[in-house]
């Protein structure tokens, strides 16, 4: 049930492919950094099309601290072997969820 709700009532934040061309025209590393369990994050991932854009899904249980500790983000740069200062963090949802490029 939550399955079906969730493909019915979820909507793309405006301009979010359009920014997704953008980061894959422009060849960035990308990572979900978000607090959901891994299969509502999946869910919600797939469900907008995003299956294959992320290079990595890092969840807060993947941390000892959770978002907003910056845990989490440090983990998906160490995971995509980027620097801090090539990054950028771009909150795209409603909810609680953060997208890294």
């Amino acid at each position: 049930m939550q399955n079906r709700l969730a493909s019915e009532q979820l909507k793309p934040v405006n301009g979010i492919y359009k920014l997704k061309k953008w980061v894959e025209d422009h060849g960035l590393k990308r990572a979900a950094v978000t607090n959901a369990p891994r299969a509502n994050a999946e869910l919600m991932i797939s469900l907008l099309g995003l299956s294959d854009f992320f290079d990595a899904v890092i969840l807060g249980d993947d941390c000892e601290h959770a978002k907003p500790h910056p845990e989490p983000y440090l983990k998906a740069l160490e995971v995509l072997n980027v620097s801090k200062d090539h990054t950028f963090v771009c909150e795209v949802s409603r909810l609680p969820g953060s997208v890294i490029f």
